[in-house]
């Protein structure tokens, strides 16, 4: 898929997660246990957008933990969100860990490539 494809993946996947995140309770989705949803859906979010920006994961990484803490402190917005510091922590290291892993996974298809 190329970089362009998934940088648009990973804007989608960044606005459903917005919307979940801010949403009310009531409209939020619900896949399974809530800490797993929040790990997962940053590290989804992190890796996609590393694999489509690769040299930019320090940035990224960055901007995906300051997206974590803005969320959930604009959670106090929503009489029916409870936001959490705990929960802005298990998103960060969510994010810091698909950001790893896409490079990871960017650096082995590089040299893949190479051979």
């Amino acid at each position: 898929m190329p970089r362009k494809s998934i940088f648009i993946v990973a804007c989608l996947l960044l606005v459903f997660v917005i919307f979940a995140t801010l949403s009310p309770i009531q409209l939020r989705p619900k896949t399974g246990h809530p800490v797993l949803e929040r790990f997962g859906a940053f590290l989804l979010v992190a890796g996609a957008y590393t694999l489509a920006l690769p040299r930019r994961a320090g940035l990224i990484a960055v901007f995906m933990v300051a997206a974590a803490f803005a969320l959930e402190a604009a959670q106090q917005l929503s009489p029916t969100r409870d936001p959490d510091v705990r929960d802005a922590l298990v998103k960060s290291f969510g994010a810091l860990v698909g950001v790893a892993m896409a490079r990871l996974i960017d650096v082995g298809l590089a040299r893949r490539r190479a051979y």
